[in-house]
């Protein structure tokens, strides 16, 4: 009797131990997605929020000029805890393309209201040591193609830096 309890105990322990398993290698990688994203989506929201500042602000002084990222961050109100991750910055496009001539040509005729484009290449956020992302990794807005790319968006590590700094 005392090998049977001890095979059943065995028996159960093996089954437990095979079911924790299978549940690890199903669970692990869904939980580091979801971690992933989350972190990613910190980002999103906070250049999101800087995009919109950034487009405000060159609308109110018609040009990029005296921006300041830290002050901006600072005054759409980003979370501290997210200041702490991420380290932001502004890619802007070479000023003497926004002529009154080609902003003329990019009013809408209907409504004689502009047609908004982007003054930046890009909006970028890069993760700090001090956070939970490995440090480098980048999340960035492309105002150009008026999309999201980098770390926990789509499998882009660096945006086209040849096309962002064409004159390095």
């Amino acid at each position: 009797m005392a090998d049977t309890k001890k095979s059943k105990f065995k028996y159960y322990f093996v089954a437990i131990l095979i079911v924790v398993i299978v549940a690890a290698i199903l669970i692990v990688p869904r939980w580091n997605r979801y971690q992933t994203e989350k972190r990613s989506t910190e980002a999103k929201e906070a250049i999101e929020a800087l995009r919109n500042y950034v487009d405000d602000y060159v609308k109110t002084h018609q040009s990029a000029g005296g921006f300041n990222v830290d002050a901006a961050l600072t005054e759409i109100g980003i979370d501290n805890r997210t200041l702490k991750n991420w380290d932001f910055a502004v890619a802007w496009k070479p000023t003497a393309i926004y002529t009154q001539q080609m902003m003329d040509s990019l009013r809408d005729v209907e409504t004689t209201r502009y047609v908004n484009i982007a003054p930046y290449r890009i909006i970028m956020a890069i993760a700090t040591k001090e956070g939970s992302v490995p440090e480098g990794r980048k999340v960035w807005y492309d105002g150009d193609n008026n999309s999201f790319h980098g770390f926990g968006i789509d499998e882009q590590v660096e945006p086209d830096w040849s096309r962002i700094l064409p004159n390095p």
